[in-house]
């Protein structure tokens, strides 16, 4: 009884401290920056620093206004501000509470997929927030990336394309186009550190590397765009522009594009004479996706098709390659966020009116319904290689920054399907503040559904190797 009350009245102090430091935190590091209250560190201490400075606010205007009943009305307000105080922190430390236990790893005769994963992340080798050539090169690799391409290589799944592993993923020449999550901020998108690592080794390919990268998303109309706030990684000053700057000033062909620029523009393909940029709507199917020329201004795409020859008007596709990189976190109406659902990035929903019959109906008669509209999209876009960043994972997505928890795991496959299905079944599910709803296994979850639906139309319909079944 003693020991317990000890503790109590210790904690008691120790939330005033830590309110204290947390304001002190907050001024002293966005003070002359206001730009810096969007970094993750200063977001998670401002819900603390906020209620210190209101309880401490309440309790010295007690003393002003109520001189007659000072000692009363400053002890009353002093409990009722550490109550609101108190009550906030276990709010703001809940992302520690639950725990995810190692990660289950089983093998079955001539599987339909195989995923990698690593249950644990080697810190990254250094910060790109410089985003010039003052970057030392050794900073450049993700130690990460690295192992996970080990894994990947150790069981045949090459990432280069060469002639001793023809079935390697990128060609020394391709036009790689890597598919990230930027649609809102900081651990609710996309690893900078992993992306910079994967940049990295698609540079390193043992033929060298005459083809470009672009790091892309479409973030739609209601999305933050791309930019300085999509700043996930060790160094919160270090965003995804700073990355694809840092290696664009030492000379390698990296550049970012979001398509959010031709979110409402309507284009046909090469073949029909267009040359502008914008999104190809197909109405028979309701399916659409992004042709556009290269920020460099030497290739002209379409994601469906591959990369276009004027000269002798036709489409090259093999040597266009796609490379999925979701951020995993639990999504309000899918149940998730993963590698299918990441693909709504490929698709416009400008013209939902018209098109959908509105914006809910797009969302739960096209997208997340059997008719699997993401599927479909996915089905004619199809990527080479998903990986899945998880050294932050969103329980309460998909821009929830009070649910973020550091898990630091990340996994790839060839498959969307059976990597988004493991991610959300044994990493997200455990954490997550709705687990009912991202479990993929629960007959009628949210992401159950979703999934399932995605994988139907991927698997049956369009013939792709994908799974949702451990067995398989």
């Amino acid at each position: 009884m003693h020991l317990q009350n000890h503790h109590f009245k210790i904690r008691n102090w120790w939330h005033w401290a830590a309110g204290c430091l947390a304001f002190l935190w907050v001024l002293l590091r966005s003070g002359t920056n206001p730009k810096r209250l969007s970094y993750p560190c200063q977001q998670a201490a401002m819900p603390l620093a906020v209620n210190w400075l209101l309880a401490v606010s309440a309790f010295f205007a007690g003393s002003l206004f109520l001189k007659r009943f000072t000692k009363i009305s400053g002890i009353t307000i002093l409990i009722v501000g550490f109550i609101w105080l108190a009550g906030t922190y276990p709010e703001f430390s809940r992302a520690g509470v639950n725990a995810i236990e190692s990660l289950p790893v089983w093998e079955v005769p001539n599987p339909v997929s195989t995923v990698f994963v690593m249950d644990s992340i080697p810190p990254t080798s250094g910060s790109l927030a410089a985003g010039d050539t003052t970057v030392p090169d050794a900073y450049l690799p993700d130690p990460a990336i690295d192992t996970l391409l080990m894994l990947m290589a150790a069981r045949g799944t090459y990432l280069h394309q060469s002639p001793s592993h023809p079935e390697g993923i990128v060609g020394s020449d391709h036009f790689v186009v890597i598919k990230g999550n930027f649609q809102w901020t900081s651990r609710n998108t996309t690893s900078t550190d992993r992306i910079k690592g994967l940049i990295w080794q698609i540079l390193q390919h043992p033929e060298g590397f005459s083809g470009e990268i672009l790091v892309c998303d479409n973030t739609q109309d209601i999305g933050t765009g791309v930019g300085e706030n999509d700043n996930n990684s060790e160094d919160s000053n270090q965003s995804i522009i700073d990355v694809v700057s840092t290696f664009f000033s030492k000379g390698y062909p990296v550049y970012t594009l979001d398509w959010n620029y031709i979110w409402s523009t309507v284009a046909d393909e090469y073949t029909a004479g267009d040359y502008s940029d914008g999104f190809v709507y197909e109405s028979t199917s309701k399916i659409s996706y992004p042709k556009f020329r290269s920020p460099s201004g030497n290739y002209y795409i379409s994601l469906r098709y591959g990369i276009w020859d004027s000269l002798s008007a036709s489409y090259d596709l093999s040597r266009l390659c796609i490379i999925d990189f979701p951020v995993l976190k639990a999504h309000s109406w899918a149940g998730a966020t993963i590698a299918v659902k990441n693909w709504i990035g490929t698709l416009t929903t400008a013209h939902a009116n018209s098109r959908y019959g509105g914006w809910n109906s797009m969302h739960t008669n096209y997208l997340f319904a059997p008719y699997a509209l993401v599927a479909r999209v996915m089905a004619v876009t199809y990527p080479k290689l998903s990986i899945i960043d998880a050294a932050w994972t969103t329980t309460d997505g998909p821009v929830n920054l009070s649910w973020v928890q550091n898990t630091q795991m990340l996994l790839a496959s060839t498959d969307p399907v059976a990597s988004s299905w493991y991610a959300a079944k044994y990493i997200l599910t455990p954490i997550a503040r709705f687990p009912n709803a991202t479990d993929p296994d629960r007959i009628g979850s949210t992401y159950n559904r979703c999934l399932n639906n995605w994988k139907t139309f991927l698997s049956d319909s369009a013939g792709f190797p994908c799974t949702m079944d451990s067995l398989e």
